[in-house]
């Protein structure tokens, strides 16, 4: 099996996020907030976090994620579900 990085997770959470907002992933960052950066509403974080579950093969903590500020506290949380 493949060994997941944590680069890894936050290029492929990029790439949704650049995905579902229409947006280009060169031209998002960890450090960008998910409301005020990126214009991210709850249908757009569960779209998201779909995402994120069929690529990872895991089950999100749906709550956790949408109580989420950064891009960089879903790689954080993913991290810690795919044991990286």
């Amino acid at each position: 099996m493949e060994t997941i990085t944590r680069n890894t997770i936050e290029q492929t959470c990029l790439e949704a996020i650049a995905k579902e907002m229409g947006l280009k992933s060169s031209d998002l960052n960890a450090e960008m907030n998910l409301r005020d950066d990126l214009d991210i509403v709850s249908l757009d974080a569960m779209n998201i976090i779909m995402a994120l579950e069929d690529e990872f093969k895991i089950e999100a903590d749906i709550e956790t994620i949408l109580e989420m500020q950064k891009v960089s506290d879903i790689v954080d949380h993913l991290s810690e579900r795919i044991n990286v």
